[in-house]
C-alpha cells in the first residue's frame, strides 16, 4: 500500500483533473430550457452539472439535488456564522475587521441558472465558520460570511466582488461559472481569494489560493496507470462518452485522452454527446460491437451515470464501469441494482457518511453541515466551501493581530501542506501543486465502499506523475 510523503520542492506530483474554461459552458447549456422543465428524465440542475462536470473534469463529483431558491440570510443552529456584511467601521485596520469580528465575502451562482445550483458552497463555508465560532473564533474574532448571489451574470459577479473588496477582509469559498469576472477586480485590490476557480486564468492567479489546486496544463496519470496494471486486457478496449458542446470541452477531452493513451489505454469507442442527451442505448450497442471491455467517464453526474448503468443492465452489457463524477446521495436511489460493481474514482473522502467513523474530518463536516441547515447540501461544492474556509482560518491565525490582507497572503504563502484533516488529499496550496492521490470506491450490494488500492483511511498515492501540456504555467506569487 503506497503511503504519502510530500515530495521535494520543484517536483509536481499527480494532480486533480485540469479545469478548462467552465465559463464557456453556460452559454450553451443554461438558457430557458434549463430553467423551466425536466429534459428527457434529467433534472435541469443535472443538465447544467453535466456540462460543468464535463469541463471541470475530476474536480467535482456532482449531485443532481436541487434546493429551493436561496437568499443571503443568517445561519441556523448553534454558533452561527452570519451573512450580513460588517459595517462597524471605526478604526479597523482593514474593511471587514473589528475588534470582535471578521467578515469575508463570497459570490455564488444561487438563484440562476438553476435555483440552488451552488448553494452547497455557501453552506459548507458557513458550516466551518460556525464550527470555528463555537470555539471562540480566531484571535478573539468571530467570522461572518457576506454571501452574494451572482444571478448568473458576469456584471453582477464584478459588482458584488468590487463591493466586497471595500467591505470585506477577503474572499472565501465562492463558486460561480462566471468567476472570471472577479479576476481583474481582485488583482487591482490585491484581494486574497481562498477558493476553487473554474476559470483557467483565475486558477493560476497569484491572489487565488485553492485548497484543491488545479494547475492548468498537467494531466494526472496515476489512476490510468493503476487500472492498466489491474486490468491490462480491458484497457486495450476502452469506450468513453464526453461532452462536445464547446471548444473548451473538446480541448479538455483531448487532455483526458492524451493521459489515457500515455498510460497504455486504447480507446476503441469515442463519442461526444450534448448535455441534454440522455439515451445511451446507441452508444452501448456500438460499444458492444467494438468489443469494449472498460467504460470510463469523468463527465457524467449521478443522474446521467444512473441512466447509463440501467441501460448497461438492460442490455446485459458487462463492461467495467468507472465513473468519476457520480458520487452523491442520489446515485444509489437513482440507479438501484444497476449500480452494483460500478467503480467511483475521486479526490475526496467519502463525505456522505461512509467515512464518518474512520475519518474524523468527515464526521466533523457532516455534524456542522447539519447544524447550520435543516436540509444541508451534501455535495462537492459544500466540501469546496468547507475546505476553503479551513484553509483561510489556518492562515488567518498567522496573519497578525489585527490581521491584514498582506499578512494573510504571507501566511497562505507558507501553507505547503494541506489536507483539511483528511477530507481531501494532501496538496501544496502555496505553490498551487495538486495532490498525487486518489480514492477508489465501488458500489457493492447497494453500498459505496472503499476498495483497493485505497487504504481504510486516507488516499492511494502513486508516483506516476503528470503529463505536462504545452500551455502549462505555474503560479507565481509576489515576493513578500
Amino acid at each position: 500500500m503506497a503511503s504519502w510523503k510530500f515530495p521535494e520542492r520543484g517536483y509536481i506530483p499527480l494532480g486533480m483533473r485540469t479545469l478548462r474554461g467552465a465559463v464557456d459552458v453556460n452559454r450553451g447549456l443554461t438558457r430557458s430550457r434549463a430553467a423551466n422543465a425536466r429534459v428527457g428524465g434529467v433534472t435541469p440542475r443535472g443538465a447544467v452539472l453535466a456540462g460543468l462536470c464535463m469541463l471541470a473534469v475530476g474536480l467535482a463529483s456532482c449531485s443532481s439535488k436541487s434546493s429551493s431558491t436561496p437568499t443571503s440570510s443568517g445561519d441556523s443552529g448553534a454558533a452561527p456564522a452570519t451573512s450580513t456584511p460588517n459595517s462597524s467601521g471605526g478604526a479597523a485596520p482593514l474593511p471587514g475587521v473589528t475588534a470582535t469580528s471578521i467578515t469575508v465575502g463570497q459570490v455564488d451562482d444561487l438563484s440562476s441558472p438553476i435555483p440552488g445550483l451552488f448553494k452547497g458552497a455557501e453552506d459548507g463555508t458557513k458550516a466551518y465558520f460556525a464550527y470555528i465560532n463555537s470555539k471562540g473564533g480566531v484571535n478573539g474574532r468571530k467570522i461572518h460570511l457576506d454571501a452574494q448571489d451572482s444571478t448568473f451574470q458576469g456584471g453582477q459577479v464584478a459588482t458584488a466582488t468590487a463591493s466586497q473588496t471595500k467591505s470585506d477582509f477577503a474572499l472565501v469559498g465562492g463558486f460561480s461559472l462566471l468567476d472570471q469576472a472577479e479576476q481583474p477586480i481582485i488583482d487591482l485590490a490585491h484581494m486574497p481569494d481562498v477558493g476553487i476557480s473554474l476559470n483557467p486564468g483565475l486558477v493560476t492567479d497569484p491572489n487565488l489560493y485553492s485548497p484543491v489546486p488545479n494547475p492548468i496544463g498537467d494531466y494526472p496519470l496515476n489512476f490510468f496507470k493503476y487500472f492498466a496494471s489491474k486490468y491490462p486486457q480491458a484497457v486495450k478496449k476502452v469506450g468513453i462518452i464526453w461532452e462536445s458542446a464547446t471548444a473548451s470541452t473538446k480541448a479538455n477531452e483531448d487532455a483526458v485522452e492524451s493521459g489515457m493513451k500515455a498510460a497504455g489505454w486504447k480507446i476503441v469507442y469515442d463519442h461526444g454527446v450534448g448535455p441534454f442527451d440522455t439515451n445511451f442505448l446507441p452508444d452501448i450497442i456500438s460499444m458492444r460491437n467494438k468489443g469494449v471491455k472498460l467504460f470510463f467517464s469523468t463527465e457524467l453526474p449521478d443522474n446521467y451515470a444512473a441512466t447509463l448503468a440501467k441501460q448497461f443492465q438492460q442490455q446485459n452489457f458487462r463492461a467495467i464501469n468507472i465513473e468519476a463524477a457520480a458520487y452523491s446521495a442520489q446515485l444509489l436511489k437513482l440507479a438501484g441494482s444497476s449500480a452494483n460493481d460500478m467503480y467511483i474514482e475521486q479526490g475526496y473522502a467519502l463525505y456522505l457518511g461512509q467515512d464518518a467513523k474512520t475519518v474524523p474530518a468527515v464526521a466533523l463536516f457532516d455534524k456542522w453541515m447539519k447544524k447550520v441547515s435543516s436540509d444541508p447540501n451534501f455535495e462537492i461544492e459544500s466540501v469546496f466551501g468547507w475546505t476553503a474556509a479551513e484553509l483561510f482560518v489556518q492562515a488567518l491565525a498567522q496573519a497578525g493581530n489585527p490581521p491584514t490582507r498582506a499578512g494573510l497572503m504571507r501566511a497562505l504563502n507558507k501553507v505547503n501542506l494541506f489536507d483539511a484533516g483528511g477530507l481531501i488529499p494532501p496538496s501544496d496550496p502555496a505553490a498551487g501543486v495538486p495532490s498525487g492521490c486518489f480514492l477508489l470506491a465501488q458500489v457493492q450490494h447497494g453500498v459505496i465502499k472503499r476498495v483497493a488500492p485505497t487504504p481504510p483511511t486516507g488516499f492511494y498515492c502513486g508516483n506516476a506523475g503528470l503529463l505536462k501540456e504545452r500551455d502549462y504555467k505555474p503560479i507565481v506569487r509576489p515576493s513578500s
